[in-house]
């Protein structure tokens, strides 16, 4: 991918122009896919010259990447540097609390930027992200002990469940489903079927 001049700082200009892009991209995803979509139409939508379009990025794909970045720095800062260390099931909570009110206060970029992820690269970065945090049971446990694999089960079904709630609105609130996912976690699934 060529290497283009970025801007020194991001004025509010800027700030303005590429949120109308990103708006308009994600209006425009509802109806077809990323392929589908040309600079043409989307610069049209937005009202925007398309040299200013190639000022920030190199195609539609070249966009998507950048918002994908932009949502895993934000990602990275609110939810894995504020991680510690697991001693109790409401560490936990804490833990999955931050990340589910990630997803919502960036609902629609999360959803159309994991939907429209061809390699599904975010979803990976996010996957590993929450691996990092969570004890790791291919450390703990041996390679002939099935028990090993615990964390990879967790993760994966904790994306899983998180990218149905998103895509189903979000209606229970973040701490609520932390609690679920950690009661699910730590008891099984038994545990809260009991209710």
């Amino acid at each position: 991918m060529p290497q283009r001049d970025k801007p020194r700082a991001e004025d509010r200009r800027v700030r303005r122009t590429k949120k109308m892009l990103r708006d308009c991209l994600f209006r425009l995803l509802e109806e077809k896919t990323a392929d589908e979509i040309t600079v043409k139409e989307l610069t049209e939508l937005a009202d925007i010259n398309r040299s200013t379009f190639y000022f920030y990025y190199n195609d539609i794909d070249d966009m998507l990447f950048c918002i994908q970045e932009e949502i895993y720095a934000v990602f990275e800062e609110d939810v894995i540097k504020k991680a510690d260390v697991f001693e109790t099931a409401e560490d936990f909570i804490q833990y999955l609390t931050r990340f589910l009110v990630f997803c919502k206060e960036n609902e629609k970029h999360c959803k159309f930027v994991v939907s429209n992820d061809p390699g599904n690269k975010l979803s990976k970065r996010i996957k590993d992200g929450l691996m990092q945090c969570i004890p790791d049971t291919t450390l703990i446990f041996e390679e002939t002990d099935p028990r090993r694999y615990l964390t990879e089960y967790a993760v994966a079904g904790f994306w899983q469940l998180i990218l149905t709630w998103m895509y189903e609105g979000m209606k229970i609130e973040p701490r609520e489903m932390a609690v679920f996912l950690t009661n699910v976690y730590f008891y099984g699934s038994r545990s809260v079927l009991k209710r």
